[in-house]
């Protein structure tokens, strides 16, 4: 598990190197949501909005919003394809965002169209994520990035 300061991030997922998202492969399929990092980034969440299940979306592209005390803007899919299962627990009660990010936090889950090639866009194994997470770390600190608590 990489670590730093205040902040984990779990070995067996990737890591959307720019809009920390998180991306966990689970037959086949990619779960997705926001990583420690970014919801420090971000503060509070207080509202989810997601695009259905059933809607397809490209890589890079928004399946839903969030609005939280420093970010409102859209949640960019780290993986392309169609929306299969949508988390009403998040968009009912946003703060797992914040609570449980890697659980009951998560966002959708994806059916990918092309995960082999989309996946390596993404930060992924230990030492990478590590040195990554390090790195951004120290300049979102020095760009005075993180949401105050």
């Amino acid at each position: 598990m990489a670590r730093y300061e205040d902040i984990f991030l779990p070995d067996e997922f990737y890591y959307d190197g720019k809009d920390h998202l998180w991306a966990k492969i689970e037959d086949g399929k990619v779960r997705v949501g926001l990583d420690i990092f970014g919801q420090k980034a971000a503060g509070t969440a207080a509202y989810v909005k997601l695009l259905p299940a059933g809607k397809t979306v490209a890589k890079g592209r928004s399946f839903g919003s969030l609005e939280a005390g420093k970010y409102i803007g859209p949640l960019k899919a780290p993986v392309g394809g169609k929306i299969v299962e949508v988390n009403q627990e998040v968009i009912d009660n946003p703060r797992y965002v914040n609570t449980d990010p890697y659980g009951k936090g998560w966002f959708v889950i994806i059916e990918p169209n092309n995960l082999a090639e989309d996946l390596r866009d993404l930060v992924q194994e230990a030492a990478n994520v590590q040195k990554w997470l390090e790195k951004e770390y120290k300049e979102y600190k020095e760009k005075g990035l993180f949401a105050e608590k």
